[in-house]
């Protein structure tokens, strides 16, 4: 059960990675459409750490 803990901390980690580098990137993209791409992007990697932490918060209480 603590691989399965380690996984899912180590996941949110990476997706917490992505959303910032992500964001740290929107200040260098000049054209509109690629501004909003990666708007939906931060907020697909913020959505998938924040999961992927929960899991792994609730899986230490079971």
């Amino acid at each position: 059960m603590i691989y399965t803990i380690f996984i899912f901390y180590t996941i949110s980690a990476i997706f917490a990675y992505l959303a910032i580098v992500a964001f740290i990137s929107l200040n260098k993209a000049r054209m509109y459409p690629p501004k909003q791409l990666l708007k939906k992007k931060i907020g697909l990697y913020m959505a998938g750490a924040l999961l992927c932490f929960l899991l792994g918060w609730t899986f230490q209480y079971f």
